[in-house]
């Protein structure tokens, strides 16, 4: 009859040495449990993982790349309570917000001027290329390379202020100009620009358009 081995062995001296029983076959993950103990034997800070993977979480909603909306959000504008950025004291709801969600100036060449310039400050093409002449020297036919020279300018500059210093209807009703005083810094310098620029403007379809402009560049005067 077979009998099962005995525990015992002898060693050189004849004296019985209990013999180590034989470990049974490991299954995979038997043998992963083991060793991930030993790891933690080793070096204790080892942190015990589940087998199971976590499901990456879904990017917060809101403004900017977890925003829902499908374009980007490149303009600078005030809140609506905000003081408007060109100099009128009024806050941004009741000065310039009109004219640039309309895309248009009525009221007269000096409001097109205020808008204008806190279209460059808010970075907001759209509306200097829809206010811009398509009979004027300063209309451009590519649209698309056109903003992006005005997105790269409007980068470009610290707008500081703006002083309109007079506005004078010119021969005919639907003809004007206005001379202004725009200060700005060009960023990553300390050197602080007037751009002093008397502008031409006309009136199309009961709404003005900027036409041409001569600019010269002086120190400021305060």
């Amino acid at each position: 009859m077979l009998r099962a081995p005995s525990p015992l062995l002898s060693d050189a001296q004849g004296e019985a040495v209990p013999t180590r029983p034989e470990r049974p076959p490991e299954t995979p993950e038997q043998r992963k449990r083991r060793e991930m103990a030993m790891a933690r034997r080793i070096n204790p800070s080892t942190k015990r993982r589940s087998g199971k993977r976590t499901e990456q979480k879904k990017a917060a909603s809101g403004r900017g790349f977890g925003s829902k909306s499908t374009g980007l959000l490149f303009d600078r504008r005030p809140k609506a309570k905000g003081l408007c950025g060109c100099g009128s004291g009024l806050e941004y709801s009741a000065c310039c917000q009109p004219c640039h969600e309309a895309l248009r100036v009525d009221s007269s060449p000096s409001a097109l001027v205020r808008a204008r310039y806190t279209a460059f400050c808010y970075r907001l093409p759209d509306f200097l290329m829809s206010t811009t002449d398509p009979e004027g020297s300063e209309w451009q036919p590519d649209g698309a390379a056109w903003k992006k020279s005005m997105l790269g300018f409007m980068d470009n500059l610290d707008f500081q202020k703006l002083r309109v210093v007079d506005e004078q209807l010119g021969s005919a009703p639907d003809e004007a100009s206005v001379h202004f005083r725009a200060t700005f810094v060009q960023k990553g310098s300390i050197n602080i620009v007037d751009a002093v620029e008397r502008s031409q403007f006309v009136r199309r379809d009961g709404h003005w358009l900027y036409a041409s402009g001569v600019v010269e560049y002086e120190a400021p005067q305060d």
